[in-house]
C-alpha cells in the first residue's frame, strides 16, 4: 500500500472512531428524563422519610395480597 492510501484509510478510521465517541457522549451524558414528569418536592420528602425512618407498611403472604393492595383504590 502507498503512503496516501494509507493516509487516507486512517483518516477513516479517525472520523469512525469520532463518530463513535460522539454516540457515545450523547447516551452517556445525556440528562436523564423521567417520563411522568417532574415529582413534587413534599412526595419525594415523604418518600424519603418513609424509605430511612419507618419498618414496612405491609407484609404480603403471597402474590394475590400484593396485588390486591397495588390495585386497590386509597
Amino acid at each position: 500500500m502507498t503512503t496516501l492510501t494509507l493516509v487516507k484509510k486512517l483518516g477513516g478510521e479517525v472520523e469512525e472512531l469520532k463518530s463513535d465517541l460522539r454516540q457515545m457522549k450523547q447516551f452517556l451524558f445525556a440528562p436523564l428524563k423521567d417520563t411522568e414528569g417532574e415529582y413534587k418536592d413534599a412526595f419525594v420528602k415523604k418518600m424519603l422519610n418513609r424509605s430511612q425512618n419507618q419498618a414496612p407498611l405491609y407484609k404480603f403472604t403471597d402474590e394475590a395480597s400484593f396485588l390486591n393492595h397495588v390495585r386497590s383504590k386509597k
